[in-house]
């Protein structure tokens, strides 16, 4: 697999942009823009389905479309690319850029308090950073293409 690619799909941070919810190219709006399109003009069904089903979760269909239009209309085309649309505050693209590192586990100050993380991804941050030190960037990236980003 090419480098490019690879940093294309795989933040400075380690995390994947391409499974991102954010990301214009990524399964989870190209799967919500197909639901979309499945479930076409629902809303009038949904409001049907609360009486003939008498199921109470069809009251719950407009926020479920809701986010479901937020899923579809994304378009972060990925963090070496642009700013990051997730994490408002982070500092991991800055610093990245200004200390000239592909990831942050080549950075001599790796781990810092740069990132603006909060403390769960914070510590996955670390985690993933070490893994890719272990098993390189082309290996973690082929080993964690497949799962998700949100464990």
């Amino acid at each position: 697999m090419k480098t490019e690619n690879i940093k294309n799909a795989l933040a400075p941070c380690g995390l994947s942009c391409e499974k991102c919810f954010a990301h214009v190219d990524g399964d989870i709006r190209k799967y919500a823009i197909k639901l979309q399109d499945k479930l076409g003009n629902f809303d009038i069904y949904a409001k049907r389905f609360e009486t003939l089903v008498g199921d109470p979760v069809f009251k719950r269909y407009p926020d479920f479309k809701e986010m479901l239009d937020y899923f579809a209309g994304e378009s972060c085309t990925g963090c070496r690319s642009e700013q990051c649309k997730l994490f408002k505050g982070c500092g991991v693209r800055p610093c990245h850029q200004e200390k000239g590192v592909d990831y942050c586990y080549e950075c001599r100050d790796f781990p810092c308090d740069h990132t603006g993380f909060d403390p769960h991804l914070h510590k996955r941050w670390i985690a993933m950073n070490e893994t890719i030190r272990e098993m390189g960037v082309e290996a973690y990236y082929l080993a964690t293409r497949e799962s998700s980003r949100y464990v």
